[in-house]
């Protein structure tokens, strides 16, 4: 509760966007009804923001939820409004798992306001890093382990090249990251969340066939600085297969 009255308070200031500025807010997020697929938008400072299209498991932009806040990390792009909103490109949310019922606003749909149709197919910019077929970093959402299928997919990759190589061991480093709010508020994830991300790449790995004395886990629990901007790649495992 506290993390959104700071926000609201931030709100009633009002500041016009500035293109290619990095913004990271915390928000109930809201639903806009159109003629096509709904689209999520975030109100900051007295801006509506665009977000992303309700859709599939296989899209870059996973959705939020109604009846939780959000952590939205992302950066104003210069171009007509989508939906009715300014876009943010990139842009990571991260639905907080508390309850709040006040995050409950849907948009009617009205004539002139459309989802953009579905951007073409690229790669999960926002969940996974390839370095190579032996060298690959996971991205999460703030202070959660949750895996999307761009995740798991990158998971089983990792498993194949350590076993089509006969190499020795997977290296899985779990780290901790934070969030610089625009307001100047800092988020830092939960300690525990380390050992949760690491444990969960290490169920997965065995679970594919992976030995378990092949696995090498590491917790990493000092927190990267946070600068607002690139704060959303600090939450991270990175998974190395070693000869």
């Amino acid at each position: 509760m506290k993390r959104w009255i700071q926000v609201f308070v931030a709100a009633l200031v009002g500041v016009a966007p500035v293109y290619a500025q990095s913004l990271s807010f915390v928000t109930c997020p809201i639903v806009r009804d159109t003629k096509t697929v709904p689209c999520w938008l975030a109100e900051y400072n007295g801006e509506i923001y665009y977000l992303g299209n309700q859709g599939g498991v296989a899209q870059d932009f996973y959705p939020p939820q109604l009846n939780h806040e959000v952590l939205v990390e992302g950066t104003i792009v210069e171009g007509p409004r989508v939906c009715g909103g300014v876009p943010l490109r990139p842009v990571k949310t991260s639905v907080f798992l508390e309850i709040n019922r006040a995050c409950n606003t849907i948009l009617p749909v009205e004539d002139g306001i459309d989802a953009p149709e579905r951007a073409p197919a690229r790669g999960p910019l926002s969940w996974v890093r390839f370095d190579g077929p032996s060298d690959t970093t996971l991205y999460f959402d703030f202070d959660n382990d949750f895996l999307s299928l761009h995740t798991t997919t990158a998971i089983q990759r990792i498993a194949e090249q350590f076993q089509q190589t006969k190499a020795s061991a997977i290296e899985v480093r779990a780290f901790r990251g934070s969030s610089k709010l625009s307001n100047g508020t800092v988020l830092v994830e939960q300690p525990g969340i380390v050992e949760s991300r690491g444990n969960k790449i290490r169920e997965i790995l065995e679970g594919l066939g992976v030995p378990k004395g092949s696995l090498r886990v590491i917790l990493v629990p000092d927190v990267q600085q946070p600068n607002g901007i690139d704060d959303p790649w600090s939450r991270k495992v990175t998974l190395s297969v070693k000869k």
